[in-house]
């Protein structure tokens, strides 16, 4: 292995391993957010540090993931692209569904007149909104992924064939 392999080696496992300390100490945080939640009788301060704390869960798998791909980890293979592609879009259809629910509710007075109503509302939208946006990213890096897999199949069949399906050439 050469010295520069060796370095680069070492830094995607440095970093590997940063990542790895990093999702340990979401989870540990959460559990405290946890502690606070059960410790107070507020339900909005309950909500808040009960979804603060699943956001850190949330950032502890985002890092284990990142170590998985410093490690060598493939993203998605055309057969699980296929297989979840129309789930995805389902799942797309029913954030969007949510989305146009929650600014209905936004609008009606008895959630106007109501400041955690609103707060909470809004929380959802925001979420929502993330999620539908989230949703749709994937789902197009999908599409590009099978349209380039289509892509890359068709110059390996036709690229270097002498006659490109004609008699003859």
């Amino acid at each position: 292995m050469s010295e520069l392999a060796l370095q680069d080696f070492e830094a995607r496992r440095r970093l590997a391993e940063y990542f790895k300390n990093e999702s340990k100490r979401e989870l540990e945080y959460a559990e405290k957010l946890r502690a606070t939640s059960e410790r107070s009788q507020n339900p909005v301060v309950k909500l808040i540090m009960d979804a603060v704390s699943q956001d850190s869960i949330k950032h502890s798998k985002i890092y284990e993931t990142m170590a998985s791909i410093i490690q060598g980890a493939g993203l998605i293979d055309q057969a699980e692209s296929s297989a979840v592609l129309n789930d995805i879009e389902s799942h797309i259809k029913m954030e969007k569904e949510s989305i146009d629910e929650l600014e209905k509710l936004k609008n009606d007075n008895m959630i106007k007149s109501d400041p955690a109503l609103t707060f909470l509302i809004d929380m959802l939208l925001r979420d929502e909104s993330f999620h539908h946006a989230l949703l749709t990213q994937i789902y197009n890096a999908i599409i590009k992924n099978i349209t380039l897999s289509e892509q890359e199949i068709w110059d390996a069949v036709w690229r270097d064939a002498t006659y490109h399906g004609t008699p003859g050439g």
